[in-house]
């Protein structure tokens, strides 16, 4: 496979992602069958992200995204029937 490809497009030994088959065969020989192997599972999470940093003022990113997050787990955990306890309800 790498030497059809080497022949192919030389370009793509360059790509991180590719750089991934050449340790393939190792591990299958250690771990046995590529469970859980794919790397777009984790760069998913790069959508979540963006999408929070559109409405973003980009003065500070990090901050809004930030923000943004925490927003929506306090929405989620009210959503979620969860309360939140102050000492001004008792």
């Amino acid at each position: 496979f790498l030497t059809a490809t080497a022949l192919w497009n030389t370009q793509w030994f360059n790509k991180p992602k590719f750089h991934l088959f050449v340790h393939i065969p190792e591990h299958i020989r250690r771990f046995g069958p590529l469970i859980l192997y794919a790397t777009e599972s984790s760069e998913s999470f790069n959508l979540v992200t963006r999408l929070r940093s559109i409405h973003s003022t980009k003065h500070a990113p990090s901050l809004d995204i930030g923000s943004a997050f925490s927003h929506l787990h306090a929405v989620r955990h009210l959503v979620s029937s969860g309360y939140v306890h102050s000492d001004m309800n008792r």
